[in-house]
Order: C-alpha cells, then sequence, then structure tokens
C-alpha cells in the first residue's frame, strides 16, 4: 500500500490480535533505495528528501523475502509493506490487500511523522499524492485487493481477516 496508509499501524494491530504478521518495512536489510535506471543501490539517501527521493524505487531484496517467508511459523501470516514495483513481488502471496484512505488521511497522518520521517515534510506528501492514486490503482490492476484503512486500526485488521477467512487460498 502507499505511504500513510496504515500498513506499520495495522500489522502491529494485527500482531495484537495473536497473527503471526511482520512490518517488511521495518526488517532490516529487507528494502533498500535503488536507483531506477542503473538498478544500483543508493547508499547515502534521505528519505525525508523528496528531491532525492523521487529519484529513487523503494525495492524488496526476493532472496531475503523467499527466506523469511520459508520460516513462517503458521499457516495464514501477514506481511505488511509497500514497494516501487509490488507486482513482482505478488507472486510470492496467495492474496494482495492494498489499504486505502482519502488524501485527506494520508495528509494528515503524514504529517503527524517524525522530523526526518519520509512523508514528514511538506513537499513529500504534496508529491506523494501526485502518485497516489496511479499506484493503487496499478496494485489492484494486477490483482491486488482495494480495503478502506479510514478505521481505527483494529477494525482495520478485523476486516482483512474476515476478507481471508471467506477467501479460497
Amino acid at each position: 500500500a502507499v505511504t500513510g496508509t496504515g500498513k506499520t499501524t495495522v500489522c502491529a494491530a494485527l500482531a495484537r490480535q495473536g497473527y503471526e504478521s511482520y512490518d517488511l518495512e521495518s526488517i532490516e536489510g529487507l528494502f533498500s533505495l535503488v536507483d531506477p535506471i542503473s538498478n544500483e543501490t543508493l547508499k547515502n539517501m534521505k528519505l525525508g528528501d523528496m528531491s532525492e527521493q523521487t529519484e529513487a524505487d523503494w525495492i524488496c531484496d526476493p532472496l531475503r523475502l523467499q527466506t523469511l517467508l520459508a520460516n513462517q511459523k503458521n499457516e495464514i501470516a501477514f506481511y505488511c509493506g509497500g514497494t516501487s514495483r509490488t507486482e513482482e513481488l505478488m507472486r510470492y502471496f496467495s492474496m494482495t490487500i492494498v489499504l486505502q484512505v482519502s488524501d485527506r488521511t494520508t495528509l494528515n497522518r503524514l504529517s503527524g511523522r517524525k522530523p526526518g520521517e519520509f512523508g514528514s515534510e511538506k513537499k513529500v506528501r504534496d508529491w506523494v499524492l501526485t502518485w497516489k492514486h496511479r499506484v493503487e490503482a496499478d496494485w489492484i490492476s494486477a490483482g491486488g485487493i482495494g480495503m478502506s484503512a479510514e478505521e481505527d486500526p483494529g477494525t482495520v485488521a478485523k476486516n482483512i481477516y474476515t476478507l481471508l477467512d471467506g477467501a479460497e487460498l
């Protein structure tokens, strides 16, 4: 899902409800910023600097992800995060849920972030809104299931599990 939709918060709510869940973007070394042209990892990027961020993709290392998946403890687990190339990773999962919130909610959530965190600066928040809807539409057209994340995280977590419970995996 797009930044500011509540991925990390919903992941924590799923864990509090007793589900195996992973905040993928907080796992050291799983993601990196990559130059979209050269595919080289960019080492000295500041996530809160929009001018640099617009020149980089947020990429998940598929081999590290496969290792994490191989060590899954339960039949069902939740992997929360987003990447610039989500379609490449969707094949690893039986279901992909795309959390969605209004532009207002996105701006409110990002503006509450600590200085230096991605989205804490107004120029970055404004930039996010230039691509947010396109990225959500791309993920949904690739097979993701859109779900509102406007409610409190515990309710969103329950809605996710309810959706999963009714699905054929």
